[in-house]
């Protein structure tokens, strides 16, 4: 299997700084509880966070403001420079289709390189930019998915210095109950719902006049800047702690198999179960330690029926689930739940 690339599995601080001060008050002090995501990370531009825990961020994002366009919204707050060196690479190259790919080409500079997947491409009459994600959740994906186009729309008209216009623009997602807050935003109603992929296209004399801000050898220079940061970069967590994220990830959205968490990880299932081998446990012990996890919390912080919890978790009845529960606890879920509720403080 080809090796992942570089930064893979993992995002830039720049980023994870910027959606973190996007999710309001209480909710983003209990994200810097992760371990990857504490404001001595943060601070540091050279390390490189979690796909894993950039993902509750976007899910806190979305559970917070549901049913709206959290994604293109937070950008009102994203100046040239939030994003670090990737923000220079997309609006000093000579023209706006050659800064559109180096920001491709770069993406490892702020996002990861594994999960995010970008293709610049021209028609005839048009530079398109397609983007999709990983397979998260699907309120979590659209979001992703519009949080995308619109930065690349941001970053365009930064780059050309006026209030660029796409040709037109394809979203895979049904239209949202507010698409008219989209139109707005594109500045088209050249929009395509329910499309195949996700894109954004430019005018070839949009596309290839030459930047206001570029300058002989300035591209050059940011690529080279771009590739030493990124050796320089290390990932925050253990492999063995990103893998715990990813399998955690996985209960919550209800697709837990090797395969699916293999892929998350840039991994082939082969090379998942030997990493699991050489950290001294296998993928059957680490499900059954997550579920147990999963459970307790759900017992604890829930009042969802047993039935619920059991299928949330994995199993086939309420009866399984008490089984369960007994063999590792020694309890019920009935005490469990007791046990939870008297130490609430009152």
């Amino acid at each position: 299997m080809q090796q992942p690339p570089v930064g893979a599995g993992t995002v830039s601080t720049h980023l994870a700084r910027f959606l973190i001060d996007a999710v309001p008050g209480p909710d983003s002090g209990r994200l810097s509880l992760l371990s990857d995501l504490g404001p001595d990370v943060l601070r540091d531009d050279l390390a490189r966070t979690s796909t894993q825990s950039l993902l509750t961020v976007w899910e806190q994002l979305v559970l917070t403001e549901p049913r709206t366009l959290i994604g293109p919204r937070i950008l009102g707050n994203a100046p040239i420079g939030t994003f670090g060196v990737w923000d220079y690479l997309i609006t000093s190259g000579p023209t706006l289709g050659q800064s559109l790919r180096r920001a491709v080409e770069h993406l490892a500079s702020l996002g990861d390189p594994a999960a995010e997947q970008l293709l610049v491409e021209e028609n005839g009459r048009s530079v398109v930019l397609r983007h999709a994600t990983g397979s998260w959740g699907p309120d979590v994906v659209e979001a992703i998915d519009l949080f995308a186009l619109a930065l690349f729309l941001d970053r365009a008209r930064a780059a050309v210095g006026r209030h660029l216009i796409p040709s037109y623009v394809t979203i895979t997602h049904r239209p949202p109950a507010r698409s008219r807050e989209l139109t707005e935003l594109f500045g088209t109603d050249r929009i395509m719902f329910g499309a195949p992929y996700n894109s954004i296209a430019f005018t070839e004399d949009d596309a290839h006049a030459p930047l206001p801000k570029a300058q002989p050898g300035l591209e050059r220079l940011l690529v080279q800047h771009a590739e030493l940061l990124l050796a320089a970069s290390r990932p925050v967590l253990r492999w063995h702690d990103r893998f715990r994220m990813a399998l955690a990830t996985a209960f919550r959205e209800d697709t837990v198999s090797l395969e699916k968490v293999a892929r998350r990880l840039s991994l082939s299932p082969r090379t998942l179960q030997r990493r699991l081998c050489e950290n001294g446990t296998t993928w059957r012990e680490q499900v059954e330690s997550i579920r147990q996890q999963h459970t307790l919390d759900l017992l604890r912080t829930t009042d969802l029926p047993l039935q619920s919890v059991a299928g949330r978790v994995g199993y086939s009845d309420a009866r399984a689930l008490r089984r369960a529960v007994r063999r590792w606890e020694g309890q019920t879920p009935g005490d469990i739940r007791s046990t939870a509720r008297s130490t609430v403080p009152g």
